[in-house]
């Protein structure tokens, strides 16, 4: 489970517990000769802060079957950065916390961080002993809630060798304000909306990202590419995201109901049609050899020649296995005869101007919708809403698609999937 600096107590038993827990943190310290002097005001505040946030995660991690441990960050920049992104969670007191919970053996490290490159440091991995729980209530999925990002709005520069893509700390202007209303007032739609989890109290899970599937986390940030707001901008953060697709089916529910699944079949091609000039095909754009197979690898290759720039050299990873006695020459030939109007473009790296697209579309869509009464959950390339607005969000994102593309044609599918 990764650690997520913005979880809280909800309930009051909690967080008088935690309360209690923070005076007996601050009281053995003193006893260990820890600290000479008291803490001025802003550095309490700070260390409570981080005693509830390690808490909550600890005791949440608990709950998780298998012994589950936490994934806590530990890098110079995530400490001591001075960036918009930094979190106030972290910083000297941070460590100095989990070394005293150590010490007072509350807690216990099973892994210790180790550095990926000369800026990133893998976190370490810490369990709670049974000794944390004597100082709590019982807790459930319930008992916890999560404070909005420090920064919902996210520029990131290109990747680096080691593939790892740095924070950008920009300066504000009109234009991320704008960008950052836009998606402040989505976050504020999505926090008022009746969205429940089936079975929340009784099964907690987590999701494919490492954190926890639960409806507070529903806020969304969205996340811009190679230091440019026109490029990337896909909107992130919220549980449902990282949720297996047939439990969203199963456990998500809107105003009560069960979901739909209100989807773009093939947007991301299909926008590159659109750059292209040249009218939409029709059927499954994935389908390159007519006979449905290997879908999800001409899907990963597709995607692949649109990102590249220049000539694709080697398999995208996890893909030569889906294409068996078939060179990478022979695949991107076939792909290229699929796709002649846009093959132009396959090594050209317009992948991320093509996401900006998608991003677009999809909070135009998002922000009808609750302009209309109708809540949704947002994925890159659909959304989930109420069984009952299935047929109004389908009616929104052709709508949607036609007006920015310039299309007459637009290629929408709605999925309700099983709910039992």
């Amino acid at each position: 489970m990764r650690f997520d600096p913005q979880l809280r107590a909800r309930t009051p038993p909690l967080i008088e517990a935690i309360k209690g827990f923070t005076r007996h943190l601050i009281a053995e310290e003193s006893k260990l000769g820890l600290r000479s002097r008291a803490r001025k005001d802003e550095d309490r505040r700070k260390f409570a802060m981080a005693v509830e946030a390690v808490t909550c995660n600890l005791l949440l991690a608990g709950l998780l079957r298998g012994d589950t441990p936490l994934a806590v960050p530990l890098d110079n920049n995530m400490m001591w950065g001075t960036s918009r992104y930094r979190n106030p969670v972290y910083g000297q007191h941070f460590l100095g916390l989990l070394d005293l919970m150590e010490r007072l053996k509350l807690l216990k490290r099973i892994k210790t961080g180790f550095r990926i490159s000369k800026t990133v440091k893998a976190p370490s991995l810490v369990r709670a002993t049974g000794g944390l729980g004597k100082y709590f209530p019982k807790v459930t999925a319930d008992s916890f809630r999560r404070e909005q990002e420090p920064e919902i709005l996210i520029l990131k520069s290109g990747r680096e060798d080691d593939g790892h893509a740095n924070l950008v700390n920009y300066p504000e202007s009109q234009r991320t304000k704008t960008l950052r209303r836009q998606i402040q007032r989505i976050n504020d739609w999505l926090l008022d909306a009746d969205i429940e989890l089936a079975d929340a109290r009784s099964l907690v899970q987590l999701g494919e990202d490492g954190e926890i599937i639960a409806t507070y986390r529903r806020t969304l940030r969205r996340t811009f590419n190679n230091k440019s707001w026109q490029q990337g901008g896909r909107l992130s953060g919220s549980f449902h995201m990282t949720m297996p697709r047939v439990d969203r089916f199963r456990r998500i529910r809107i105003g009560g109901k069960p979901v739909a699944d209100v989807d773009y079949q093939q947007l991301f091609p299909r926008l590159a049609y659109v750059r292209a000039g040249a009218a939409q095909p029709t059927g499954d754009l994935y389908n390159v050899t007519g006979d449905g197979k290997g879908r999800d690898g001409w899907k990963l290759l597709l995607n692949a020649l649109l990102f590249t720039q220049g000539t694709l050299r080697h398999w995208p990873r996890d893909c030569s296995r889906l294409f068996p006695g078939m060179t990478l020459k022979q695949a991107v030939a076939l792909l290229m005869q699929k796709h002649h109007p846009i093959a132009h473009l396959f090594g050209t790296g317009i992948g991320f101007e093509l996401m900006f697209m998608e991003s677009e579309i999809l909070i135009a869509v998002i922000t009808h919708l609750f302009n209309s009464g109708i809540p949704a959950l947002p994925l890159h390339d659909a959304v989930l809403v109420g069984r009952p607005d299935a047929k109004a969000a389908k009616i929104a994102m052709e709508q949607e698609f036609r007006s920015r593309t310039g299309q007459h044609r637009a290629f929408v599918k709605v999925e309700f999937g099983p709910v039992k």
